[in-house]
């Protein structure tokens, strides 16, 4: 049964990412201020699909490591609150969030609290 093999392409800008940081659990301050450099790097950008999986995965990792050490504990943010301190954290423009969601005009409304995010919009955005 012959498989399909991907683009040598792909598969070498997901490495080359994995060379530069591995995805694995983030440790402390500064494995996170070189993830975050990444993501910065990455965010708004057309990536090929090794390279937003790639991106995905470490979204994940650096949102888990934030909240597990810089997130105050009992403290209520609202959406819009919790988006804005996202963005400030990561500094991330809005247009850049825009990208993401799809929409550059969607998170400013959602940011002012005149609209709701889809469940899709984050899914949207142009990494490829």
């Amino acid at each position: 049964m012959a498989t399909k093999a991907k683009p040598k392409k792909q598969a070498d800008t997901y490495m080359d990412l994995i060379r530069r940081f591995s995805l694995k659990p983030i440790n402390d301050d500064d494995e996170h201020e070189q993830a975050v450099g990444i993501v910065g790097e990455l965010m708004g950008r057309e990536l090929d699909t090794g390279a937003s999986d790639y991106l995905d995965t470490l979204i994940l990792l650096v949102n888990k490591y934030e909240d597990e050490n810089h997130t105050p504990k009992g403290i209520y943010l609202s959406p819009q609150e919790a988006m804005r301190a996202i963005m400030d954290a990561n500094g991330i423009s809005q247009a850049q969030m825009g990208r993401v969601i799809g929409s550059e005009s969607a998170v400013s409304m959602f940011l002012k609290g005149q609209r709701e995010l889809s469940k899709s919009q984050p899914r949207r955005g142009d990494r490829r």
